[in-house]
């Protein structure tokens, strides 16, 4: 069962990883013609520790609390790191709809 998990956090971090670096293109795109002016991509009460104006920072955390996952197996750090890949999904999903449109 764990390796299951294993591979699939993996697999997800990996898809995260993907979309982020494409989002943070276009974040700095965008903050060149002065259109990307907020200071986090999500809310203090979002559950990361982390604060950024672009997705790495984020994907960065996920990715050491899925290593440290790796070690201890700890169930309330696997919640965490699926809720917050899922904010990810969620949030990357919107922006990438939102600029294509």
């Amino acid at each position: 069962m764990t390796n299951t998990i294993n591979k699939q956090l993996l697999d997800n971090i990996s898809l995260v990883l993907k979309k982020s670096l494409t989002s943070d293109a276009t974040l700095a795109d965008l903050r060149e013609k002065q259109q990307a002016g907020f200071e986090a991509i999500f809310t203090k009460d979002a559950g990361f520790n982390c604060t950024a104006n672009t997705f790495q920072p984020y994907v960065e955390e996920v990715a050491d609390e899925f290593m440290l996952w790796q070690k201890n197996n700890d169930q309330q750090l696997l919640i965490s790191i699926v809720k917050k890949i899922e904010q990810l999904f969620i949030v990357l999903g919107n922006f990438e709809q939102s600029y294509n449109q």
